[in-house]
């Protein structure tokens, strides 16, 4: 959940989301399932764009070595004195590096969006996996996006469209937190116009929103939710 990615040092605008956020119990249970979920079992992971570090501890306490890749002068150092192995950009790291790589509310940080899916298709092994978590549809754009310097929401098909566009064979894209869809249409006509999120806020959103929202996405993910993910593979030819 790091800054856009960029061969330049970088002070991340959001960081104050960021520690909001890593305090979300039930949200960041949630993705760490989905990372689980997902993973196939074998292998470091990568995280690209890791932030400050909230699911690669989260998944390190799980026994799982994890590889960071975080452009952010500060948050980078920060990664690396918590003993992360720790990138600023991909091109450090050698092609067909690893099985998995997960990315979690980044690419929205990212003008060419492609570039980053073929860039991370190339850092896969052959038959390797990625996740790719955003934001979902532009209808819910609000002060927070502006803020947070976000270029797009996501639908879909519009993922499933970069990661065809680079080579990967689509596995699942679904939408998810369903009723976040709601709370982010009312943050949108009454929450700050300066995007501020509160602490109070998110820590109910976490409490009351996310257990429902979890549930509810069984039955809606194909429709609607606050996110879209999507998990693919690269082939093995």
């Amino acid at each position: 959940m790091g800054p856009e990615m960029s061969d330049s040092p970088l002070t991340y605008t959001g960081l104050d989301v960021l520690e909001t956020l890593d305090r979300a119990t039930n949200y960041n249970a949630f993705l760490l399932d989905l990372i689980l979920q997902n993973y196939n079992g074998q292998g470091r992971m990568l995280d690209f764009g890791a932030g400050i570090g909230t699911f690669a501890k989260l998944l390190r306490k799980s026994g799982i070595d994890v590889v960071c890749v975080e452009p952010d002068a500060h948050l980078s150092d920060g990664l690396a004195c918590d003993g992360f192995l720790t990138f600023n950009d991909l091109d450090e790291i050698p092609d067909d590096s690893f099985e998995f790589i997960f990315t979690l509310n980044v690419l929205e940080h990212i003008e060419d969006d492609r570039a980053s899916f073929s860039r991370l298709t190339a850092k896969l092994a052959k038959g390797g996996r990625l996740l790719v978590y955003v934001p979902a549809f532009e209808c819910l754009w609000t002060s927070l996006d502006e803020r947070l310097k976000h270029y797009r929401r996501y639908r879909r098909a519009g993922l499933e469209r970069l990661a065809r566009s680079v080579g990967l064979t689509v596995w699942k894209t679904r939408y998810a937190d369903s009723l976040g869809f709601f709370a982010t249409l009312t943050f949108k006509f009454f929450g700050s116009k300066k995007g501020d999120l509160s602490a109070r806020a998110v820590k109910l959103y976490d409490r009351y929103i996310v257990p429902p929202s979890t549930v509810l996405d069984l039955i809606f993910s194909r429709w609607l939710g606050k996110n879209v993910y999507l998990v693919a593979r690269k082939n093995w030819e």
